[in-house]
């Protein structure tokens, strides 16, 4: 899979802020990167994050997506699951959910900031 087809899948598995396994804090390390658009510190981040994010449980709900995908026959979610089961947290998917969701961080925050200022 390319690059473009992972983030495009990561866009569309059912994984958010509120799901089990999301730490804020961790995430929030990655978005002060993509805040920069420090694309290569980003990536940095996320190798650092990652390892917690999975043992915090994100791995779970991330699975659950893709195994539903592949029920649904998105051919995509096939290879990402097997890349998933074969390299964990190191797998594009994963890192790709990590990079979406620090950057839905980001933008709520955003968001709850400049509401602040009504």
């Amino acid at each position: 899979m390319t690059a473009k087809q992972v983030e495009a899948l990561a866009k569309s598995l059912d994984v958010g802020l509120q799901s089990p396994g999301v730490c804020p804090m961790c995430l929030w390390l990655v978005a002060t990167e993509l805040e920069r658009d420090d694309g290569r510190a980003a990536a940095g981040r996320i190798t650092v994050v990652a390892p917690t994010l999975w043992a915090e449980g994100l791995d779970r709900p991330v699975r659950d997506a893709l195994e539903r995908k592949v029920r649904s026959g998105v051919t995509d979610a096939t290879d990402a699951l097997r890349d998933l089961d074969e390299r964990g947290f190191r797998s594009g998917i994963f890192r790709a959910i990590v990079r979406r969701l620090a950057a839905e961080l980001k933008e709520s925050a955003q968001r709850a900031y400049l509401a602040s200022l009504n």
